[in-house]
C-alpha cells in the first residue's frame, strides 16, 4: 500500500468535549489504535505538560513504532484562558511559562509545538490592536528564540475569524514570520479553516512553500476527509507538487465515532494517494 505522506491521528488523555480530537482518555490506547490503522503517528494535545511524562510517550513511541509530530497547545487557552494576545501582561507571561514546558516536553520526545488557539485575540478596540498584536508576536519571537535553542520547530496555525481575529489566512502566517525571522517559525495548515477564510486552498498551500511544516486535513464539517464538500484531490495534488512530505493529521471530530472517523480519513487519503500516484507513473 503506497502512501504519499505519513498519516497522524489525534488523542488526548483528558476527557475534553466538543473538541476536534479523535481519541481521549486512554492514552496508551490511541497509540495502539493508530499504530493498528497503519498510521506513522500519534499528535498529542495536553493542557498541561505534566499530564503525561516523558519517559512514558518515548515507551509508547518506541513501541508501537509511532513519531508525535506535534504537541497541541489549545487547551491552555479554551480551558485556561491563556493567550499570548491577552490585554494582561501577567495572563501573557503565564502562557508564555505554559508554552516553554511544552517545549521542553517536545525536546525530549523530537516534537513540534502548535501555537494556535493560544494566539488569541486582538480584540476590537482598533486603538488597542497595533498594540496587543506587537505584544503577541513579541511573546511568540521569545518562545520561537527558546524552542530554537531546545531543537524544537514551533507550528503558527492560522484559524477562521470565529476564533481568532489577526491570523486567519496562510499568508497572515507568513507575514509573522517575516516580521519574527525566526527560523524554527513553521505554518500549520487546517483546510477546516482554510475553507473559510481562502479563496484558494490548494494555491494557499502552494505559497507556503518550505515554511509549511505540518497540515490538518478536515472537512468543512469537521469531520473527517470525505464526510463534507471539501474537494480533497487538488489539496493533495498540490502538496505533492510542493515537494510536502510532512504528516496529515486528523484534527477532527470523532463522528460517528473515533474509529470509523479515522477510518473514513485513512479512505480517502490512500484512495486520493493511489491516483496521484498513478497519475505520477504516467507521466
Amino acid at each position: 500500500m503506497t502512501r504519499i505522506f505519513p498519516i497522524a491521528l489525534t488523542a488526548t488523555p483528558a476527557q475534553v468535549r466538543c473538541a476536534p480530537i479523535l481519541l481521549r482518555g486512554d492514552l496508551a490506547g490511541a497509540f495502539r489504535t493508530a499504530a493498528e490503522l497503519g498510521c506513522a503517528g500519534l499528535e498529542v494535545h495536553l493542557r498541561y505538560p505534566s499530564d503525561v511524562q516523558a519517559g512514558q510517550l518515548k515507551r509508547w513511541i518506541s513501541d508501537y513504532g509511532l513519531a508525535v509530530p506535534t504537541i497541541g497547545t489549545g487547551m491552555a487557552a479554551t480551558l485556561d484562558g491563556l493567550t499570548l494576545a491577552h490585554p494582561d501582561p501577567a495572563i501573557r507571561r503565564q502562557a508564555l511559562e505554559r508554552l516553554r514546558a511544552h517545549v521542553d516536553l517536545a525536546a525530549e520526545i523530537g516534537s513540534a509545538v502548535t501555537i494556535g488557539s493560544v494566539s488569541g485575540r486582538l480584540g476590537p478596540d482598533e486603538a488597542q490592536r497595533s498594540e496587543r498584536r506587537a505584544a503577541a508576536l513579541d511573546a511568540l519571537a521569545e518562545l520561537c528564540r527558546y524552542a530554537h535553542a531546545c531543537s524544537v520547530t514551533i507550528l503558527l496555525e492560522p484559524l477562521n475569524r470565529y476564533e481568532c481575529d489577526y491570523l486567519n489566512t496562510v499568508a497572515d502566517v507568513l507575514n509573522v514570520a517575516e516580521e519574527i525571522g525566526a527560523p524554527n517559525l513553521k505554518l500549520l495548515a487546517d483546510t477546516f479553516h482554510m475553507n473559510i477564510e481562502e479563496t484558494d486552498i490548494a494555491a494557499a498551500l502552494a505559497a507556503a512553500g518550505p515554511r509549511l511544516g505540518h497540515v490538518h486535513l478536515a472537512d468543512s464539517n469537521r469531520q473527517a476527509p470525505g464526510r463534507g464538500h471539501l474537494d480533497f484531490a487538488p489539496v493533495l495534488a498540490s502538496l505533492a507538487r510542493s515537494g510536502y512530505r510532512g504528516f496529515l493529521s486528523f484534527e477532527i471530530l470523532p463522528v460517528p465515532d473515533p474509529l470509523t472517523a479515522a477510518q473514513q480519513g485513512i479512505r480517502t487519503v490512500q484512495a486520493l494517494s493511489d491516483i496521484l500516484t498513478a497519475a505520477q507513473k504516467g507521466e
